[in-house]
């Protein structure tokens, strides 16, 4: 037995609005999408560069890894330390530039008091976040 569709107005109108409707989903959502992000690693290379002794950067920074607050990824630790400031540093690309605004953030954070202590040393909130990442490289 073979059945057949009555394809009247009103059901093809019907499927034309859903097709429609779905396509406008879909191309809305194509509209909002997030622009790609700026390179974390090479960005937090670029900060870490700033250091003479990587080595000894690496080992305080594993102390502050034992801090709830500094037990973040290396892309959670990049946002934390340049905040708004990050895709405009990651695309200058320029290593003073950034060594500049690092050291000018981490004077600020002694100014208003936001300091760290790890292992009897007291560190800028950005200087510890800096440790921290230095201990994922």
């Amino acid at each position: 037995m073979i059945r057949r569709l009555k394809l009247t107005r009103r059901t093809a109108l019907a499927g034309l609005a859903a097709a429609g409707g779905l396509m406008a989903v879909q191309l809305r959502t194509q509209g909002f999408a997030l622009p790609e992000r700026a390179s974390d690693h090479e960005l937090a290379e670029i900060a870490l560069s700033m250091f003479s002794s990587p080595g000894d950067v690496r080992r305080v920074g594993m102390g502050c890894q034992g801090r709830a607050e500094l037990c973040l990824s290396r892309e959670a630790l990049v946002d934390s330390i340049f905040g708004s400031e990050r895709d405009r540093l990651a695309a200058s690309r320029d290593p003073a530039q950034v060594h500049r605004w690092l050291r000018d953030r981490i004077r600020e954070d002694f100014s208003v008091g936001r300091t760290v202590a790890v292992d009897g040393w007291v560190l800028a909130d950005t200087e510890a976040r800096l440790y921290a990442l230095a201990a994922h490289a």
